[in-house]
């Protein structure tokens, strides 16, 4: 599923709002008056890095809709402490459901940009990443997140034109094959966009774990190689580094490639329905490449 953290800021009354909600928790009242700054650069959520109380931490605040798009705030909070005490994840200093708030410590890393995926190194420090996530203990109160069962609900009320009805066709038979195939759930983040990766040196994080959730390893393996558009070479490198794929799941690997571009699809026809940028370019995209069943990379930039 697409990133979906901090879009652009929504002015003043989005900061007075986030002040009010920290107030609010007792667990972050004494960041409440820091100094605030807009993080850019998502597509649903408001987010800031605050300084006070003598450090830096990243507050969020969630999108009001974001329940119709699949996420659970309850089970993102069960799955942020997991993830936190595997340090796999900044430490978590407030999740609040009701609320929409989120504030964990700021990490002073880079963020990656799409060329850092294409580096073998960084290929493999992200699968070694990726097999502890999913060699986790799965806890209590954790969503079961199901890309069949997401399309259904992303696709409920949707316009459907005649090609469109063929990839729903081809979806029904591929996620069947999928899901009937038996596999041992695991953690997973379900949203690994190269954005969603901070690097601070000898560390690499995971942020944004919004959509995560007891999944299926194999649709957390082949979201990442299709947001990157990875190519036989480094899907091999990426899988190997992995290690523990079972065979017959890498067998899957380009079908499962294609499930997460039919969600991701769906995603962007849902959160843009009157077809505006980023969208409407990106849904238009999305269709040619799963209309020719293929994997071959897609020129977000061209109009």
């Amino acid at each position: 599923m697409p990133e979906a953290s901090a879009p652009a800021d929504e002015g003043p009354a989005a900061e007075v709002e986030l002040r009010r909600r920290l107030r609010d928790c007792p667990a972050t009242r004494a960041l409440a008056d820091g100094h605030a700054e807009p993080i850019q650069g998502g597509l649903s959520n408001r987010a800031w890095r605050l300084d006070a109380a003598g450090g830096a931490w990243f507050a969020r605040l969630g999108h009001p809709g974001a329940s119709a798009l699949g996420v659970d705030r309850a089970s993102e909070c069960v799955l942020l402490r997991a993830v936190a005490a595997a340090g796999l994840s900044p430490e978590l200093v407030a999740c609040e459901p009701a609320g929409d708030l989120l504030v964990t410590r700021f990490v002073e890393g880079t963020p990656w940009q799409a060329a850092d995926v294409q580096v073998e190194a960084n290929l493999r420090r992200v699968a070694g990443l990726l097999r502890r996530l999913h060699a986790l203990p799965v806890p209590a109160g954790l969503q079961a997140v199901s890309y069949s069962q997401q399309a259904r609900r992303l696709a409920a009320g949707l316009p459907t034109a005649a090609a469109e009805a063929t990839l729903h066709e081809r979806a029904g038979r591929i996620f069947a094959r999928l899901d009937g195939r038996g596999f041992t759930p695991a953690l997973c983040h379900h949203d690994l966009h190269h954005l969603n990766l901070l690097d601070e040196g000898g560390r690499l994080w995971l942020l944004d774990w919004e959509y995560g959730g007891r999944g299926d390893p194999l649709m957390d393996l082949a979201g990442f190689l299709a947001m990157h558009e990875l190519g036989p070479a480094p899907t091999e490198v990426f899988l190997d580094a992995y290690g523990v794929l079972p065979s017959a799941d890498r067998a899957l690997v380009e079908t499962a490639r294609w499930a997460f571009d039919y969600v991701q699809w769906l995603w962007y026809r849902r959160r843009f329905p009157d077809g505006e940028a980023p969208g409407g370019e990106r849904t238009e995209r999305l269709s040619r490449r799963l209309l020719h069943c293929d994997n071959r990379p897609i020129n977000w930039e061209q109009g």
